[in-house]
């Protein structure tokens, strides 16, 4: 069987039951009070409450988000979707041309009389 109890810096303890029926506790300070819900680090138990930062201390302490930068997985990516884009709009170009090189050849082999608007 065992306890659980917290040191006094907040950090969990399972403390075991002996031979004898006792529990072994850390030699560290502890207590039996958890700490309340929603507190926030740094915190500690001074013997009587947790004390703990407040969120606006808290959201003070944390290091500054840098922004994100663009893998290169990222750049890779875009780069690979502007090729195929440049590559698409080629195309389309390629199939006009062809559109209108068979349209001019079924005119000069009297085929169609008028390619165009047909």
């Amino acid at each position: 069987m065992f306890k659980q109890v917290y040191l006094y810096d907040g950090t969990p303890y399972l403390a075991f039951k002996n031979e004898e029926g006792e529990y072994q506790y850390p030699e560290e300070a502890w207590t039996e009070v958890v700490p309340p819900e929603g507190i926030y680090s740094p915190f500690y138990f001074n013997g009587n409450e947790w004390v703990g930062a407040t969120k606006e201390e808290y959201e003070e302490s944390l290091p500054e988000k840098e922004p994100d930068s663009p893998s290169s997985n990222d750049f890779l990516n875009t780069q690979l979707l502007s090729n195929d884009l440049e590559h698409n709009s080629k195309i389309e170009g390629l199939q006009q041309d062809i559109a209108n090189l068979t349209a001019q050849l079924l005119e000069l082999q009297g085929g169609m009389s008028d390619v165009h608007n047909s």
